[in-house]
């Protein structure tokens, strides 16, 4: 009931940011210094990625998306994986991390005895338009999967993010106008949302899922790290927790509205399972804020609009991460 509460209070706190809301503008930008990563390198490291786009490196020039019929992709330059394993000295990184991934498909490219759901399909490989899954092709993915956890000395764990941002569950359930409403809440909140603030029953309809996501993510995440421990029960796991990409960020209006403070608690949420569960279950959970991304950077095109991290922000996130483990 807590973690309704918080939900629901989150989306009327978003309605009023919106309505209020003039020019968006942000914080001083910080000096920008790099750690020095002191990792004992012995060249026989092998780092495995898991995770989404973040990790994936998507949105930095030398991103190009590979396909869903193999597990491992390029390491992208300038992404937090290239330098965390430059930093571990590693042997091989495993770059196993897909644009798009949410935990149910992760789980599903994991765990054989998990049935998934309707939307698996745009992340693994299909037979018919993302409907009819390949499962030799499945059998033939998930094996490099395991594999590659099974091999890794480190593993990095970055899911669940698109559980909220990729709303397949609500495409099959809204059709006509509410579907293109809800295009702009995810799409461009600060532009187009606030027409959604003058339909209560489609609010209520849009909270109602985003409760169920949260629960499923719950679960997935639950599943994922057991699979992972169950087999690699020596690697070091680091759980990277999602940092708020509009933390630096505020309205500028009537009234001045802080729009990092009102996401953070959806932000939270999430992290917080997964900060709780830590020290039960062998893995590091690693925080990650004020980390800088498009979002706040006014030279993008994903000013206002993504919620990447910047070559910068990637960098940020190789030295928490590094920090972590020599920790």
């Amino acid at each position: 009931m807590k973690q309704t509460k918080k939900i629901i209070a989150l989306l009327l706190a978003v309605m009023v940011l919106i309505s209020c809301t003039a020019v968006a503008s942000f914080a001083a930008t910080k000096k920008k210094t790099y750690s020095k990563y002191d990792y004992n390198r012995d060249g026989k490291v092998i780092y495995t990625v898991l995770g989404d786009s973040i990790a994936a490196g998507y949105s930095l020039p030398g991103f190009v998306e590979d396909t869903k019929w193999k597990a491992e992709w390029p390491v992208v330059p300038g992404s937090y994986p290239e330098y965390v394993g430059k930093a571990l000295g590693a042997k091989h990184t495993y770059q196993d991390a897909h644009i798009g991934l949410r935990s149910t498909d992760l789980r599903y490219l994991l765990c054989d005895d998990y049935i998934g759901d309707i939307a698996v399909g745009w992340r693994v490989p299909t037979t018919d338009n993302y409907r009819t899954v390949d499962q030799a092709g499945l059998a033939t993915v998930r094996k490099q999967y395991l594999n590659h956890i099974k091999k890794a000395d480190v593993i990095t764990l970055n899911i669940g993010i698109n559980d909220l941002t990729i709303p397949s569950g609500i495409l099959n359930n809204v059709q006509g106008e509410n579907f293109n409403l809800l295009l702009a809440f995810w799409g461009d909140m600060l532009g187009n949302a606030y027409k959604l603030a003058d339909n209560a029953a489609y609010m209520a309809q849009v909270t109602t899922l985003l409760i169920g996501f949260y629960r499923n993510y719950v679960s997935n995440f639950n599943a994922i790290v057991t699979k992972i421990k169950e087999i690699n029960p020596t690697a070091k796991l680091l759980v990277l927790g999602y940092y708020n990409a509009a933390q630096d960020a505020f309205a500028k209006g009537a009234l001045p509205v802080d729009i990092g403070a009102l996401v953070t608690p959806f932000i939270d949420l999430f992290n917080s399972h997964a900060a709780g569960a830590a020290a039960g279950n062998g893995y590091t959970y690693v925080k990650m804020e004020h980390i800088d991304t498009l979002f706040c950077d006014r030279t993008s095109p994903g000013y206002l609009n993504d919620n990447h991290p910047t070559a910068y922000g990637h960098r940020q996130m190789a030295d928490i991460i590094i920090a972590a483990i020599n920790a």
